[in-house]
């Protein structure tokens, strides 16, 4: 089942029902994005509190969010210069969202979860599939892009 929900008012997040973020290290959610919009990273943290950092990969580091005081959102640190002034963390379930989506932003995310009780670690993995929104003979038309294959595929709604 997919759901399609306006956040902000301006972008969309796509997101494919599948297993809870909480789960097992092992799962893998599939985040969509629409190209020049905002994407949300679902963290969902149980105990915020706990929570020491988090480190954010894909193929390279991305950023690392530690917790904010009590009255402020979680601090981000961006540690590539492709993300600059396009991440920042939701509170207080730490959910990352990285705005103005490029091409090259597809492809597989790891978030490393440091808490101070166990399980200490805890990994969740994401898959970021890019859509190109597009209006062709009066109907909208999502192009779907590969980050392994840089190749499209028309979806028509």
């Amino acid at each position: 089942m997919k759901k399609l929900q306006q956040s902000d008012g301006y972008s969309f997040l796509f997101m494919f029902s599948g297993p809870e973020a909480a789960g097992k290290d092992s799962e893998i959610f599939t985040v969509n994005g629409i190209l020049g919009e905002s994407v949300t990273f679902p963290v969902n943290i149980q105990e915020p509190r706990q929570v020491k950092i988090i480190a954010w990969t894909s193929k390279t580091s991305v950023a690392y969010v530690t917790p904010g005081d009590s009255e402020t959102a979680p601090v981000v640190t961006v540690t590539h210069r492709n993300y600059y002034e396009r991440i920042h963390a939701l509170g207080p379930n730490y959910n990352l969202v990285i705005s103005d989506l490029r091409m090259e932003d597809a492809g597989d995310y790891k978030a490393d979860i440091n808490t101070q009780a166990d399980p200490y670690t805890t990994t969740k993995r994401y898959n970021l599939q890019i859509y190109r929104k597009s209006w062709e003979d009066g109907e909208l038309v999502f192009y779907f892009y590969f980050a392994s294959l840089l190749s499209e595929t028309h979806l028509h709604f």
